[in-house]
């Protein structure tokens, strides 16, 4: 019986490939060991049982295995080994060489499949080969993990972007919103500068006047907080933060930053949840996020003119949505969240490509707003269904799991 014995992981600090010998017979084992040695960092087992342990643990770029083993054939090793990871090389090695076991070295992915005793030059031959393919694979790999990082990092960027935009679109819009009140407060000052005036000449009429003009001030220096504080909770908050919310005041949140949009002109928007609190998982800025860019389409559809109503309400699954998350499910309970518009509507050709970057419709648009849409709704488990008709407007629910 073969004694298993734990090898000591070998340090990577000299840049040499692993090579990774497994044969219960001392002198194949050791012949070659000394033929790889310059090579590569050779590790030695006597048995497949104890060469997969290591493996497991420890990096492996080549595998030279015997077929006959008193713990476990060359074929099982095999086979586990690419298991763990298909990008080990293995070449398997026999001294009693049957149709059986050759098919099943090709099945499960063996590199080549030797007689035993081989001919040195030729498994040097044989092992270069196999170093060489093992290198493509773990070069291919670090290509493909760097190119689905850059594609994670590009995405949150163009997401911030698209944000930032917004945000630096509509401050211009809040400057304008706020405007309004401080007006107001600036007229009812001069008002009540003259009835000061005339309160001090003994007018006691002029004390209700103060006292409403003072209210409507108040009033109106609230409606600037808000109109600030809403503005800023969007574009300072943080993005990722995820937590159970209440959609419902996100709408009258989404509805007034819209209404500083240079595309809101004479439309209405409005805001209406069926219930008070209708809670799901979200980061509230990002969700925010994805209503402004819908509502921003559905005022340019409008041209300026029209109604735009954001709605909320539990719901049933939609029976063809055109997007859902990988991990939507459609039996849990939902909240839809809907922005009806009165706009020119969107063809059924033009639908299905809503979702690909950069396809837009518009001459100075840059087609990733309902792009970004997909991504946070699918992050977030969703799903979204458009309902449009050309010339009479467009209904753009998003499904999002409510969370109790």
């Amino acid at each position: 019986m073969t004694m298993v014995t734990p090898l000591e992981p070998l340090s990577t600090a000299t840049g040499k490939p692993v090579l990774l010998i497994v044969d219960d017979e001392a002198g194949p084992r050791e012949a070659l060991r000394f033929v790889f040695k310059d090579r590569f960092n050779c590790v030695t087992t006597t048995g497949g049982r104890q060469g997969i342990e290591y493996a497991k643990s420890n990096p492996i770029d080549i595998a030279i295995l015997d077929i006959r083993m008193p713990d476990m054939s060359g074929v099982d090793v095999l086979r586990e080994l690419k298991a763990h990871n298909p990008d080990i090389e293995c070449v398997l090695l026999t001294g009693y060489e049957t149709l059986e076991t050759a098919r099943a070295a090709v099945h499960y992915g063996a590199a080549e499949y030797l007689n035993k005793p081989f001919d040195v030059f030729n498994i040097r031959e044989i092992v270069d080969r196999c170093l060489v393919r093992r290198q493509q694979k773990t070069k291919a790999n670090e290509n493909l993990r760097s190119i689905e990082k850059l594609n994670k990092d590009l995405t949150v960027t163009v997401t911030e972007q698209s944000r930032t935009a917004t945000a630096s679109v509509l401050s211009a819009g809040v400057v304008h919103e706020l405007n309004n009140p401080l007006s107001i407060i600036s007229g009812y000052i001069q008002l009540l500068d003259n009835d000061l005036t005339k309160l001090s000449q003994g007018d006691v009429t002029t004390t209700q006047n103060i006292q409403h003009r003072l209210t409507t001030i108040q009033r109106e220096i609230q409606r600037c907080k808000e109109i600030a504080a809403r503005f800023l909770r969007f574009s300072r908050a943080p993005r990722s933060q995820t937590e159970v919310i209440n959609v419902t005041p996100l709408l009258e949140d989404t509805a007034l930053l819209l209404r500083a949009h240079p595309a809101h002109s004479q439309s209405r928007i409005i805001a209406h949840a069926i219930e008070p609190v209708l809670t799901v998982k979200a980061s509230p800025v990002e969700l925010v996020q994805v209503l402004i860019n819908i509502g921003v389409n559905a005022l340019q559809a409008m041209t300026g003119q029209g109604t735009l109503l954001f709605t909320a309400e539990r719901a049933t699954a939609p029976v063809n949505p055109i997007f859902r998350s990988q991990n939507y499910e459609s039996q849990q309970p939902l909240i839809r969240i809907s922005a009806t518009d009165t706009g020119c509507g969107i063809s059924p050709e033009n639908i299905q490509k809503l979702f690909t970057p950069h396809f837009t419709t518009k001459a100075d648009g840059n087609g990733l707003g309902l792009t970004i849409v997909a991504e946070i709704v699918g992050r977030y488990n969703g799903a979204i269904e458009i309902l449009s008709a050309t010339g009479k407007g467009t209904n753009f629910n998003i499904y999002l799991p409510h969370a109790v």
